[in-house]
């Protein structure tokens, strides 16, 4: 797997040690020292962050300013299919599906809850241990079956590796207005992490890699303001937000999916 390590300087692992398996799977992925609570040997923090694991749960919790712990959660809610723009976007009820941009994972854990298998792929690895935990303590058990969340570069993977899926979906995160300032924080938390990673991707890069591949249909993430992000946009799924723009790869523009022209959740 093609994955980035974090940067030392940016996060203090502490943990009460009493799953010491996890503790050390988190170590290895962040490549972070472990401090232990117990042992008192709690070092003063420099670091922006601090990641607290207890047991198989982690918080994340922040060292310079007086925000709350974050602590990772997916919703178990089940999407209605017929309502959900993304799903309607997607297009499949069981197929496969590939997110190149997992984040969080709240798309990915949609898509999952409607009986879709899909690999979603995280290469910023304190988004990935946190977004993991998630994924583990989720209530919805057709998430947990489904979602396979990796800690991996999604552009050096498609290229390298045989990765068949049916959709591929993107979500490139794009620049806010100012109105929408105050975010989620969950939202803000992630634009905030992934402008600390070292050697952040190129969505075009992204872009192209998914429309080289074998896949039947691209769907990008887009806000109403902004335009396509490439020519040759088939079809587009709106909400009140955002919309869904909708590609068919070079090599399968005769697929079995019919464009959508232009269609509105209202």
């Amino acid at each position: 797997m093609h994955s980035k390590r974090l940067n030392p300087d940016l996060i203090t692992l502490v943990s009460d040690q009493s799953d010491i398996e996890y503790t050390q799977w988190v170590s290895q992925t962040l490549g972070a020292r472990i401090y232990s609570e117990s042992s008192g040997n709690q070092p003063k923090s420099k670091t922006p962050y601090l990641l607290r694991v207890s047991g198989n749960t982690i918080q994340l919790e922040f060292v310079r300013d007086k925000r709350k712990p974050f602590i990772p959660v997916i919703a178990p809610g089940f999407p209605a299919r017929g309502i959900d723009p993304l799903l309607r976007a997607i297009g499949v009820k069981q197929g496969a599906v590939i997110d190149m941009t997992a984040g969080w994972c709240a798309d990915a854990s949609r898509i999952a809850s409607s009986g879709c298998s899909i690999v979603a792929f995280e290469n910023n690895p304190l988004v990935y241990v946190l977004a993991q935990n998630a994924i583990e303590h989720c209530q919805n058990s057709l998430i947990r079956q489904h979602l396979d969340l990796r800690h991996a570069d999604s552009i050096q993977t498609l290229q390298s590796e045989t990765t068949e899926a049916d959709v591929i979906y993107l979500d490139p995160m794009f620049p806010l207005q100012k109105r929408d300032a105050a975010s989620p924080k969950p939202i803000t938390l992630l634009r905030e992490l992934v402008n600390h990673s070292q050697g952040r991707y190129s969505f075009d890069r992204m872009l192209d890699v998914a429309m080289s591949s074998n896949a039947r249909r691209i769907v990008v993430k887009r806000p109403h303001h902004l335009p396509a992000t490439q020519r040759g946009k088939v079809g587009e799924i709106k909400s009140k937000q955002i919309r869904y723009d909708i590609y068919y790869p070079g090599p399968n523009i005769e697929s079995r999916f019919h464009p959508v022209l232009s269609q509105s959740n209202s």
